[in-house]
């Protein structure tokens, strides 16, 4: 599910309406599985569908059950797990020929548990666990990974809310443009910053989450250190995208990237060695994206999505 607020929100509001959902949650996978962990649908009492677990055989028959559900009413949650294989001897076959396996959480809501979807749906922090014993949230907690699974008889599904990927797009142009309405897609909370107050790009940017204007010179108190927390240099000159660097090569951030070709980071980096460390200089990532050719902004920024992407899923 791109984006977790926006689906508990939906979910929320299902609820007011129909009285009854079932969510549809992927609890594991391995492999070639077409939903990763954390992917979300929800299928209302009305036969309304929002969101997707991947999509094809799988989800095709999970909605369907859970439309059975529905129209049966009261029922226990339980965990489904599918092999995409085009055959087995255990039943869980899909007859998908992907390979790998998917665990998917297929759980009822009523309309009492409204509250607390809207309050996921909000600025909430803390680990969000579904068991047999129903659905409950703890602001006090926070999960090492973002999701964990513990199966068996006594299974239980848990998951972090409000940690969310944060993006700092430094430069307001059109790549950053470009790029602020794909990472707004993929959960990406969005900042952009630049220091110049009368930018026609910026002003048009409505997916960024905020728009700071803020002095180079003062851009490392802007930027926060973390996990979560991805990095995009891409001013309008090489000179502030030189400046910008420096000042945050020493964060402790999980991509720090410059937008540019193989010879303006290659001159970049050579007149930073003079003032950086090496190990710090190294932290560095440029040119970002991945090499497709890109040209226009649209297609440079598919190609810093699409790094950023292969990141996150581990590659």
């Amino acid at each position: 599910m791109a984006n977790q607020a926006i689906f508990w929100q939906r979910v929320a509001d299902g609820l007011e309406q129909h009285g009854s959902a079932v969510l549809m949650i992927v609890a594991g996978s391995e492999g070639s599985s077409p939903g990763k962990a954390g992917a979300k649908m929800a299928v209302f009492a009305d036969g309304e569908c929002f969101g997707t677990i991947g999509g094809g055989a799988v989800e095709h028959r999970l909605v369907k059950k859970a439309r059975s559900l529905l129209a049966h009413g009261e029922f226990q949650p339980f965990l489904s797990r599918q092999r995409h294989n085009l055959s087995g001897t255990d039943g869980q076959a899909t007859g998908m020929l992907c390979g790998g396996e998917q665990t998917v959480l297929v759980y009822g809501c009523r309309s009492g548990d409204s509250a607390l979807c809207r309050q996921l749906a909000g600025k909430m922090r803390g680990v969000l666990t579904l068991s047999p014993a129903g659905m409950a949230f703890d602001p006090a907690r926070t999960l090492t990974g973002h999701y964990a699974l513990q199966a068996g008889s006594e299974w239980r599904y848990e998951e972090n809310i409000g940690v969310r990927k944060q993006a700092y797009l430094i430069g307001g142009g059109h790549v950053s443009l470009a790029l602020s309405k794909i990472l707004a897609t993929l959960d990406f909370e969005i900042t952009v910053i630049d220091e110049r107050d009368n930018l026609d790009t910026l002003a048009r940017n409505r997916d960024a989450h905020r728009k700071t204007i803020v002095p180079y010179r003062d851009i490392a108190d802007a930027i926060p250190e973390g996990r979560q927390v991805f990095v995009l240099i891409m001013t309008h000159s090489h000179k502030t995208d030189e400046k910008v660097a420096e000042r945050l090569a020493g964060k402790k951030v999980r991509y720090l990237g410059i937008l540019g070709s193989r010879k303006k980071i290659a001159q970049l980096k050579a007149n930073l060695s003079a003032r950086l460390p090496i190990e710090t200089l190294q932290r560095i990532r440029g040119p970002i994206g991945l090499p497709i050719h890109s040209h226009t902004p649209e297609e440079i920024a598919i190609s810093i999505a699409a790094e950023l992407i292969q990141l996150v899923n581990g590659g």
